[in-house]
């Protein structure tokens, strides 16, 4: 077996991730604003968040609470610095941008998660479909 050609640099564990009743359910990097996204759950009363920190220290920038009721949350970076939160086992998309929830929209089948392609087009993956839309930016 050969060694592994990475290089450990830091671990963050709770409290510098998130509390310890918390979970972390996805994390994504974001290429527009070189920060990382995470979709956290609170397991006390199952209220989602998305969190925006800093990729070299963590540190927490912006945070905003998701109007989720059930399922997961899944993240994905859209273009100009904004999020796609994807209500995963869920119906609903949201769209976060500049701190807050810009648009919150019902899908027409169970979510799974959803990538943005080239700035185009978003692809999303239901439970039993791969769908691709045209991705339109607000001018």
């Amino acid at each position: 077996m050969e060694a592994s050609s990475s290089k450990f640099i830091h671990r963050w564990t709770p409290p510098e991730t998130c509390a310890t009743y918390e979970d972390i359910w996805s994390i994504r990097y974001h290429p527009d604003t070189n920060q990382l996204g995470l979709t956290i759950m609170d397991t006390r009363n199952e209220e989602w968040r998305i969190e925006v920190r800093s990729r070299e220290k963590l540190g927490l920038l912006w945070k905003t609470v998701l109007p989720l009721t059930n399922g997961d949350c899944e993240l994905s970076p859209l273009p100009n610095g904004e999020w796609l939160a994807v209500n995963a086992c869920g119906l609903r998309l949201i769209h976060v941008a500049k701190q807050g929830v810009r648009a919150a929209a019902e899908y027409q089948r169970e979510l799974r998660n959803a990538i943005v392609m080239n700035n185009l087009y978003f692809i999303i993956r239901t439970k039993n479909t791969v769908e691709i839309h045209q991705y339109n930016e607000s001018k």
